[in-house]
C-alpha cells in the first residue's frame, strides 16, 4: 500500500520516471507469466500463455512471434503483473489466458479470465483512483483501488493505453497496447542503449 501511494503521488504530480529500453515483448511477458504459475495452480486455475515458445501449454514446440517495443521495462512488468494478479484474484475457477499479438504499428498484451466479470455501470470508473467495485462478489477480495489507476498512468507514460471488455459473471479481458518497433530499429536502439 505504501509503495502504491508513493507511485500514485508521483503519477499525480508528473514525477513518474520513464527509461525506455528495447524489449522482446513475447519473451518478456512470458517471464512475467512464469512468476504467476504457482499462484494460479494453488488456486486450482489454469494459466495459459498463448505464444509460449517452449510449447509447454500446447504440448508441442512452436515458433513464437517477435514483437519489439522501446518502453520502460519496469513499467511494463508492473502493468502485466498487476493485470495477471487481478485476473487470478477475481477468478474462482477456470482459467486465465495471456496473449501477445501485433500489427504494423502496435503490440497488445491481453489478459483474459473466466472470473466474476465487471458490471457495465462500473467499467467507466475502473481506472479511477481508489475505485473499487462494491458487490457481494468483491467484498471478500482485498485491494486498495490503486492498481488499475497506476496501470493506466504507467501505460500513458509509455505512450500506450489499457482497455477492458467484460461481462458480469462471465469474465474480463484487459488489454495493454503499446507502440511496436521494427527489428532493424530495435537492433539500432539496442546498440545505442548499450
Amino acid at each position: 500500500l505504501f509503495q502504491d501511494l508513493l507511485d500514485v503521488s508521483k503519477a499525480d504530480d508528473g514525477r513518474l520516471s520513464n527509461y525506455p529500453e528495447v524489449v522482446d515483448v513475447v519473451e518478456f511477458v512470458g517471464s512475467v507469466v512464469e512468476d504467476f504459475k504457482l499462484k494460479a495452480e494453488e488456486k486450482g486455475l489454469v494459466l495459459k500463455y498463448i505464444p509460449d515458445p517452449s510449447g509447454a501449454s500446447m504440448g508441442q514446440k512452436t515458433v513464437a512471434p517477435m514483437y519489439f517495443a522501446n518502453v520502460d521495462n519496469d513499467h511494463l512488468r508492473e502493468i502485466v503483473s498487476n493485470l495477471i494478479e487481478n485476473a487470478i484474484k477475481y477468478t474462482h475457477e477456470g482459467e486465465v489466458t495471456v496473449d501477445v499479438v501485433g500489427d504494423g504499428e502496435h503490440v497488445s498484451v491481453s489478459v483474459k479470465d473466466s472470473g466474476i466479470g465487471i458490471p457495465a455501470e462500473d467499467i467507466f470508473h475502473l481506472f479511477q483512483k481508489f475505485y473499487r467495485i462494491d458487490n457481494t462478489d468483491t467484498r471478500e477480495i482485498g485491494g486498495t483501488g490503486l492498481g488499475l489507476y497506476l496501470c493506466r498512468r504507467l501505460a500513458e507514460v509509455m505512450g500506450g493505453r489499457i482497455d477492458v471488455t467484460s461481462e458480469f459473471k462471465k469474465g474480463s479481458v484487459f488489454t495493454l497496447t503499446i507502440d511496436k518497433i521494427e527489428r532493424g530499429e530495435a537492433a539500432k536502439l539496442k546498440d545505442q542503449q548499450a
